[in-house]
């Protein structure tokens, strides 16, 4: 009889008591985690930089396998705003890092070192003659792509016509890179406007001597 007493006391003691515990368990647990969320929250981190148009190339890699790479080594996400999100001058467009507030920091510390590392790019205008265009171009484009190749410049030939205040036409060639890379892509370019120059000079010469030859024959014919 106090033995079976005995027994449904430890029982109605034991049974409270782990409940109890185990809920005790479950709430530090989940406090826990919550304090875990909250802390990381606090550690995301949203970071825009403007990143000049010259080094957007260098960023991005071929078929974006470069940023992949910085994503994956830094732990973070990163990508560039679109024009529609983003108003900006027009040589800048906004670099979006997201992640950990460490990561983040240690990757924007490696974009401005690599925006710092990479040559700065310039620009100039050209104004080329709207006859000399197409020998500037070439056949499918083949001269300008060789002035490209060779230079490594960029050259945009804008087919917008300009008058000047002696009513010729012009075309507007825009010349980007480095400072050697345009000075010698204008010197191809040039080179290239002096020799169709001269070749206008000879065809001009030779149209000349042949409308004199044709008189000095006129002429005979009539003295005879």
């Amino acid at each position: 009889m106090f033995v079976l007493i005995d027994r449904r006391l430890l029982y109605g003691l034991l049974v409270p008591s782990t409940v109890i515990i185990i809920g005790g368990i479950i709430w530090y647990h989940n406090r826990r985690k919550n304090e875990q969320l909250r802390l990381n929250r606090s550690e995301y981190l949203v970071l825009e930089i403007q990143v000049p148009d010259y080094c957007i190339g260098s960023i991005i890699g071929k078929g974006g396998e470069a940023i992949k790479r910085f994503q994956q080594q830094y732990s973070i996400r990163c990508a560039f705003a679109k024009d529609d999100e983003k108003i900006l001058n027009e040589n800048y467009r906004i670099l979006i890092i997201r992640g950990q507030r460490h990561h983040v920091y240690e990757a924007e510390v490696e974009i401005r070192r690599l925006i710092a590392d990479l040559p700065q790019y310039q620009q100039i205008e050209m104004f080329i003659p709207d006859y000399a265009c197409g020998y500037i171009i070439g056949k499918n484009g083949s001269n300008i792509k060789d002035i490209r190749d060779s230079t490594k410049a960029r050259l945009n030939l804008d087919r917008k016509i300009i008058d000047n205040l002696e009513n010729k036409k012009f075309s507007r060639l825009i010349i980007s890179g480095t400072s050697e890379q345009i000075a010698a892509a204008k010197t191809l370019v040039e080179e290239r406007l002096y020799r169709l120059e001269q070749k206008q000079k000879e065809h001009d010469n030779d149209s000349v001597m042949t409308t004199n030859f044709i008189g000095d024959n006129n002429e005979t014919i009539d003295n005879d």
